[in-house]
């Protein structure tokens, strides 16, 4: 048990010159928080045969850091080789250093290797690794392939990896969620992203940077310019793939190292050497003065609770203004009645997001309701662990929502009210 006046772990994640997925995850390893050894057995845990994982020291701007990449030299049975007339598009990678790879997608025309995001989804979830590794994971691979299905305008499961790209996207997903799990109960915290600048060429054509996926990804974050001293003009600094690790993360944002004590950094290094200035990621570890509530065997996160008073709209569109918070993704939406000024009968309305969601979220606010103005603030939240369990009832299949305790043991659990409401509403014999 913490005492109140124990210090509590954080990592402030800073984008010196962007952030990929082979630099986010190199920089754990020159911070010491995992070794070589521990990312080198990950690829037989996802039984991907012959994929080998390098990790080399290298000087940038004559600093040194750690620099890791991905080799593969066999194919896989992850792959299906052919085509099946897919949708056809591709997604460019840069590894945070200008140096050009390319994850293409499935087309008709294509007869190399390729696996869907179903497949890799699949694959990662009946993997040996361990449960928050396999969720992390998953979810920052969803964000990915919404991302290219949104931009290229057909469904999440049409998008498929080319063999090549899918191996190395994998694999720095995985190590990247590896990582933020070796770290336990943590509070993340993140500088603004450098997405690069000018133009970048794809497999079918030119496009601005941040390129399309890119762009869709860094919706509701913060962001900034390219450092003066790196001269190129067309340089893409950050990925679809490290983007999507820090947007998974929901860090809060700040241009500055949090207040705490120190304990520990790491620099991890892209391909390409800029000169003068560092090309890398760099990763601060913390010890923040504590709450005086224990965190220990419970989750935490930060959130943000955006709230407006509103005396001038009616109730049937402000219930409805709630409800469709819910619908675009808010964690929670509630209606509390208060008395306005001048006396007036009003309503706060209240919605609850995460830290990557809130500005979209008041901004529809705004857009769609009477008020001139909303309020925000950021809360620390503790939450417990929990597993969703299909069981058989009485009344047919009922989904269970399972509260945990550090030791796994069940705290609590409830049927979900949807599932619930549906059998209420079956007439009756």
């Amino acid at each position: 048990m913490r005492s109140k006046n124990e210090m509590n772990k954080a990592i402030y994640f800073e984008s010196v010159s962007g952030v990929a997925g082979d630099m986010f995850v190199a920089s754990f390893v020159d911070a010491g928080v995992v070794t070589a050894k521990e990312l080198g057995a990950l690829p037989a845990r996802l039984g991907l045969e012959g994929v080998k994982v390098a990790v080399s020291r290298v000087r940038r701007a004559e600093i040194e850091a750690t620099h890791v990449r991905v080799g593969w030299d066999k194919k896989s049975e992850l792959f299906h080789h052919g085509h099946h007339g897919d949708h056809g598009h591709h997604h460019h990678e840069t590894h945070g250093d200008g140096t050009e790879t390319h994850i293409e997608f499935d087309s008709a025309a294509h007869h190399g290797g390729h696996a869907h995001y179903s497949e890799i989804d699949q694959r990662i979830a009946k993997s040996g690794l361990d449960e928050p590794v396999r969720d992390l994971a998953r979810k920052i691979f969803r964000l990915l392939a919404e991302a290219e299905a949104s931009v290229h305008g057909y469904p999440v499961d049409e998008v498929a990896f080319h063999e090549v790209g899918a191996v190395d996207s994998i694999m720095d997903v995985v190590m990247a969620s590896y990582c933020v799990n070796k770290l336990g109960p943590c509070a993340f915290y993140a500088s603004p992203i450098r997405p690069g600048r000018g133009f970048v060429k794809m497999a079918h054509g030119t496009h601005p940077v941040p390129p399309p996926a890119s762009v869709k990804l860094l919706s509701g974050l913060p962001v900034a310019p390219v450092p003066a001293t790196i001269l190129r003009p067309d340089i893409e600094l950050s990925t679809p793939t490290g983007i999507a690790i820090l947007k998974a993360l929901a860090p809060r944002f700040t241009a500055e190292v949090p207040q705490g004590t120190l304990t520990g950094h790491g620099v991890g290094a892209g391909t390409a050497d800029f000169g003068v200035f560092p090309n890398v990621f760099r990763i601060i570890l913390l010890d923040e003065e504590g709450s005086p509530v224990s965190t220990e065997g419970f989750e935490s996160d930060r959130v943000v609770e955006i709230t407006c008073n509103i005396d001038d709209d009616t109730a049937e569109h402000i219930a409805w203004m709630a409800s469709q918070l819910l619908e675009r993704g808010a964690l929670d939406s509630w209606l509390t009645p208060i008395t306005g000024k001048k006396g007036r009968p009003a309503v706060c309305l209240s919605a609850l997001t995460t830290e990557s969601d809130w500005s979209s979220m008041a901004a529809w606010i705004l857009k769609n309701g009477t008020t001139f103005g909303v309020r925000y603030r950021h809360w620390d939240r503790l939450k417990l662990r929990r597993r969703f369990e299909l069981r058989e009832t009485a009344e047919g299949p009922l989904t269970y929502k399972v509260g945990l305790a550090k030791d796994g043991g069940i705290l609590k659990e409830k049927p979900e009210f949807e599932e619930v409401r549906r059998v209420w509403e079956k007439p009756k014999a």
